[in-house]
């Protein structure tokens, strides 16, 4: 089997206690150890929705990298450790548990804009190493606040005393593990994130793969047909149809003339010949502008 072959999106239900890279690695392997990126990092501790892309469709990873996240995470109150989760040690204790009501008051306070400093234990990188590497070495780094934005907050469960529930919608590049730590510090108290499970990846279909289920696979036709083609991925954004002579000019890195669809300037958009992708490009001032080939048939 050729690499070529596995050519797609799988959006894979990662499980708790392995790193993102681990899983990227496992599907890697089932996939003949095809080429392979994922998008949106998971700590070891959560689980979720890791959308992960085979061959020639981690050119199009870059283009989910800004959209919004949903997770449904627990915190526990009154306790602080180092990571902002329960793998760190425990740095501090208050036993002042918020009440239901502080709660509610603290969760409306915190959806829209909101100035979030990444977490010294989070995968930002700085100066080209993450954050946790220079947490881990004790080194000191002064991680600037980042405007990002919380579409909806809410309580789904007042666990315990010590323990609530939520859900959230937000950014990319939000914090988790800073948002529970920035509500504690409202309520003024101490707050660690004891489970953390992304549920949602913008509009991407929610229904995900298990990694065991993945590993039980063995015939190819079986691999093949369950991941999901960039154009289905994708269906949301602009298509546009092209002949043979618009093939030949995006082969040659050129721009194609579309002056009928004006009205989508900017948006991303998929160019295809009859069913097949070719590439993903920009539509400007009435041309597509390819930015990356994708179908094995043309490159």
């Amino acid at each position: 089997m050729k690499e070529n072959k596995f050519n797609g999106w799988i959006f894979l239900d990662k499980p708790v206690g392995i790193s993102s890279n681990k899983a990227l690695q496992k599907v890697r392997k089932i996939f003949h150890y095809c080429k392979a990126g994922y998008v949106g990092t998971l700590d070891p501790l959560a689980s979720g929705f890791l959308p992960i892309a085979l061959g020639k469709s981690t050119k199009t990873i870059k283009y989910l990298s800004d959209i919004n996240k949903e997770y449904v995470f627990e915190v526990t109150w009154g306790t602080r450790t180092s990571t902002g989760d329960l793998e760190g040690e425990i740095t501090k204790i208050n036993k002042t548990y918020p009440s239901p009501e502080q709660i509610r008051s603290t969760v409306k306070s915190f959806i829209g804009d909101y100035n979030q400093a990444p977490h010294k234990f989070s995968s930002k990188k700085v100066n080209g190493m993450k954050a946790y590497e220079l947490a881990r070495k004790k080194i000191n780094v002064d991680l600037k606040k980042e405007k990002k934005k919380i579409i909806d907050l809410k309580i789904i469960n007042q666990v315990s005393n010590s323990k609530t529930l939520f859900y959230v919608k937000c950014s990319a590049g939000t914090y988790i593990r800073s948002l529970a730590e920035d509500m504690a510090k409202t309520l003024n108290t101490f707050g660690v994130i004891s489970s953390l499970r992304r549920v949602g990846f913008g509009n991407l279909d929610k229904k995900l793969i298990s990694l065991d289920y993945l590993l039980s696979l063995v015939h190819i036709e079986c691999l093949l047909s369950i991941l999901k083609p960039v154009e289905k991925v994708f269906n949301e954004f602009n298509q546009i149809h092209l002949d043979m002579n618009e093939v030949a000019l995006i082969l040659n890195g050129r721009p194609i003339e579309m002056s009928k669809i004006n009205d989508f300037c900017g948006q991303l958009t998929l160019a295809k010949f009859k069913d097949k992708l070719v590439a993903v490009g920009y539509l400007k001032n009435g041309n597509f502008y390819p930015k990356n080939l994708l179908n094995n048939f043309f490159v």
